[in-house]
């Protein structure tokens, strides 16, 4: 349920009660004038009730959120995912997943909501991890990324799945593909690089407009509606991950 602020409530009952005056947010210490804007928008977004003839005060959505906003949350979505995900792996493989200490130490940040969707993307897109890991990790292999060359390949990779359209099976085959790059590196002796593929990650969602995209969706916390998405979007990632041998060779071939 959303708590309105004094300055909405205040403006609210103005609005509802006919006393609304040009000058009110003065008589009354409403705020600033972007303060007012932004209580005008949550008014906007009442509707009347059914079967009525009067506006009912039931508030639809939040304020919207900017692709800067959602930018500000990616790493740690990011984050969570990667120990979530690292997390069933090991409660699955047992001693065959390799300790990875980096990604162990994530569980002292989370429990905030960008953990949650973090965990909430890990178990929806399971069923992507287990079909296209090993599409990702062959990439991977023929590619050797360095710290050097790593965000070029990781970006050439990532914009490989987004050539069409943006969809939330496209985001979380994203960061399953940013995971498999985080214990790729690892496992080759580059240590302390999974904040910055968690920067990669966030860095490629901004220039590509899919930042954009998740705040018209209502920001990251949507994703915890989302029900067995890949369900939806299994046709197409499949189409997109099984030409990772054509983008090798394409893109980093002789």
């Amino acid at each position: 349920m959303w708590v309105l602020s004094s300055p909405v409530l205040g403006l609210l009952k103005c609005r509802l009660n006919g006393r609304a005056t040009k000058g009110a947010h003065k008589k009354t210490g409403l705020g600033t004038p972007a303060q007012i804007q932004a209580g005008r928008a949550y008014v906007a977004s009442f509707q009347p009730g059914e079967g009525s003839s009067q506006a009912a005060p039931r508030l639809l959505s939040p304020l919207p959120l900017s692709e800067d906003q959602v930018a500000q949350e990616t790493e740690e979505v990011f984050r969570s995912y990667t120990f979530y995900r690292y997390q069933q792996e090991r409660e699955e493989g047992g001693a065959e997943v390799p300790m990875d200490p980096e990604i162990m130490e994530i569980q002292q940040e989370l429990g905030s909501t960008g953990s949650q969707v973090g965990r909430r993307l890990a178990i929806i897109g399971d069923d992507i991890n287990k079909r296209y890991d090993a599409e990702f990790r062959h990439m991977l292999k023929s590619l050797q990324p360095t710290k050097e060359n790593a965000y070029e390949y990781f970006t050439t990779i990532a914009s490989s799945l987004f050539d069409s359209d943006i969809n939330w099976g496209r985001v979380i085959a994203l960061l399953g593909f940013g995971y498999c790059m985080a214990i790729h590196v690892y496992q080759h002796g580059i240590t302390g690089f999974l904040r910055r593929i968690a920067r990669y990650v966030t860095d490629f969602m901004l220039r590509n407009r899919i930042a954009r995209w998740i705040a018209q969706q209502g920001g990251w916390v949507a994703a915890l509606d989302l029900d067995n998405v890949y369900m939806k979007y299994m046709l197409v990632v499949l189409a997109l991950v099984m030409v990772g041998h054509l983008v090798v060779r394409r893109f980093f071939g002789p």
